[in-house]
């Protein structure tokens, strides 16, 4: 199996052209035409990450988040992104990315994150640009309807992660919107569509501008978010590479310390 073949098996299911033409989904290392051998998934291409592809001999690494996203002047070696893609290139590792190429894909990854809370996928919002009739957000209705506070406590068992919350807990919530990462900016319209908006990187204003709105945002953060989505592409990969390895090393940043206080 080459490079080419899994690139053909993802571009199936995630057509690397609807993604916004900002995002670098793909081939971003190595050579189509390379064997992919030994077949890797990972959330990010973090230290951890590299270390154990060089260990365990992976060949080729899919991941959901690019490793080179800023324009690149230079390659050289670090604990940077460009000195993680020297040290993979010069093990002659692949990389491919999938991104936003996955977010708006049809049982991409806010429907994942849907799924994981038991919610069926009734609709789409928030386009990724302007005419490009793709979306990366998600809808649904509960199955039983929920106080805002009780469902929060759930999302946040559903996804081991502290849960910020804006709105008003007692209110009584039915439909549920979703954009994992970073989807602040699509608060206005998650507020046409649902009771309550789960993304993540949500700012102090626009926390503020949910309330205003009247729906309630959850931000569990942006990792957390996109957990479910990263482990349904890992099943993806899977049905086309029987011994692809997941590595799980996570990428979310912020640690709950407020036990130690």
């Amino acid at each position: 199996m080459l490079v080419a073949d899994i690139y053909s098996v993802l571009n199936e299911q995630f057509p690397f052209s609807n993604a916004p033409k900002w995002d670098p989904v793909g081939l971003q290392l190595g050579d189509m035409e390379a064997d992919a051998g030994r077949v890797a998934v990972a959330h990010e291409v973090t230290e951890s990450v590299v270390e154990s592809v060089l260990s365990n001999g992976i060949a080729t690494v899919v991941a959901y988040h690019p490793l080179l996203f800023d324009p690149v002047t230079a390659v050289v070696a670090g604990r940077t992104p460009q000195g993680r893609a020297l040290r993979l290139l010069g093990a002659g590792v692949s990389l491919l990315v999938v991104h936003t190429a996955m977010d708006v894909a049809p049982q991409g990854t806010s429907d994942a994150l849907l799924v994981s809370l038991g919610v069926k996928t009734a609709g789409s919002f928030a386009e990724t640009d302007e005419g490009s009739g793709q979306f990366i957000g998600r809808f649904g209705s509960l199955i039983d309807p929920s106080s805002a506070g009780v469902f929060a406590a759930f999302v946040s068992r559903e996804l081991s992660a502290t849960v910020q919350f804006a709105g008003d807990p007692d209110s009584i919530i039915s439909s549920v919107a979703t954009v994992p990462g970073s989807g602040s900016s699509f608060i206005a319209e998650a507020a046409e569509v649902a009771d309550v908006y789960i993304t993540g990187d949500v700012s102090h204003h626009r926390a503020q501008s949910g309330i205003e709105q009247g729906v309630v945002v959850l931000n569990p953060g942006h990792i957390p978010t996109e957990r479910p989505g990263v482990a349904h592409l890992y099943d993806s990969v899977s049905k086309a590479v029987s011994d692809a390895v997941f590595i799980t090393d996570d990428p979310h940043p912020w640690e709950d310390v407020s036990w130690k206080i």
